[in-house]
């Protein structure tokens, strides 16, 4: 796979710095080498192999308006809308019946292949290994109409994963698309991370109490190996920082939020003596509640706050959570 290595100069305060060397795997393959030197790491690479490759083609419609989007990863993007001009069931005085309804079903198929003709702009401009399929969405009979009369490109008509019921055809269609096709896409990232913030929430309202959060009744609960699974914010950016007092020697741990290219936050005096305090050593908390649960044989899951309810993890319980095998007095 290659290698990627980080060597940076850390500020340690005093006007010293201390010279710090990382070494990391990549998730893929490196296909090139680079050299690179500037104040803040080159990420980029890394990153792009992190992105959620995964996207859905979605078309939510009926016979008055169709909306076109895509679920990328956890994300998803409304990309078109349209409306028709199918008219009503009623016809106008001086038509007949038989010459009303030609002209409606013609309307009907006139608006179905400019939905296809643009879901089909959408979808193929995809990357086509990474368009895992479609879902189709709306009343019946009209998704099975269009599904039927093969409006699609004759790729995309092959990814077709399933029709399913959705009561909207505009943007809010697309998110009730995506609830109702769970099941077909168990798989998804996001619909997993539903599921288990919907158990938690459940564990926490509920008589059994199977639920902590917050990040010291977290890391109790997994030190007595008490978490079956933990749940922790993909915005988490947290370390735990261990000082020791430079005049009485007093030792303490404290928990700062930090990210990347921060810098280091002003530490509190020391609680005994008011003296100052200096870092020792410090601990990512992801990785430290991390290591914790794999010594425990703890399910990991990350949440993404894209979700009203993996916002919630973040926003009100601190990033951090667990489902518990047992209930603890802790």
């Amino acid at each position: 796979k290659g290698v990627v290595l980080f060597t940076g100069a850390v500020d340690v305060g005093s006007n010293k710095t201390d010279l710090q060397s990382f070494t990391v795997e990549p998730p893929e393959p490196l296909i090139s080498y680079k050299y690179h030197c500037d104040s803040g790491f080159y990420l980029e690479t890394l990153e792009d192999m992190l992105t959620d490759k995964m996207t859905y083609g979605l078309l939510v419609l009926d016979r008055r308006e169709a909306t076109v989007g895509l679920l990328k990863g956890k994300r998803i993007e409304p990309m078109d809308h349209m409306t028709s001009n199918v008219p009503g069931k009623q016809r106008k005085g001086g038509q007949s019946a038989h010459r009303f309804q030609q002209l409606r079903l013609i309307a009907i198929h006139d608006f179905y292949k400019r939905i296809g003709d643009a879901a089909s702009k959408v979808f193929l401009a995809v990357d086509h290994k990474h368009l895992e399929a479609v879902l189709i969405g709306g009343p019946s009979p009209t998704k099975e109409e269009f599904e039927d009369g093969e409006y699609f490109h004759h790729e995309l008509q092959k990814k077709v994963l399933g029709l399913f019921d959705t009561s909207y055809t505009d943007e809010s269609g697309l998110s009730e698309l995506v609830d109702n096709a769970s099941d077909a896409l168990m798989n998804l990232d996001v619909i997993k991370e539903k599921k288990y913030m919907e158990r938690f929430l459940k564990e926490l309202v509920g008589d059994n109490g199977l639920a902590a959060y917050g990040e010291e009744e977290v890391r109790n609960n997994l030190q007595m190996g008490s978490v079956e699974v933990l749940l922790l914010s993909e915005d988490l950016r947290r370390e735990r920082l261990n000082t020791k007092c430079t005049q009485c020697g007093d030792a303490d741990a404290v928990t700062v939020t930090r990210r990347p290219g921060e810098d280091k936050p002003e530490l509190a005096p020391c609680k005994k003596c008011k003296g100052t305090v200096k870092v020792t050593d410090s601990t990512d908390v992801v990785d430290e509640l991390s290591t914790l649960a794999d010594q425990m044989s703890t399910q990991i899951v990350f949440i993404s706050t894209d979700f009203e309810e993996g916002a919630q993890l973040m926003n009100a319980f601190g990033g951090m959570a667990a489902i518990l095998r047992y209930k603890t007095s802790v």
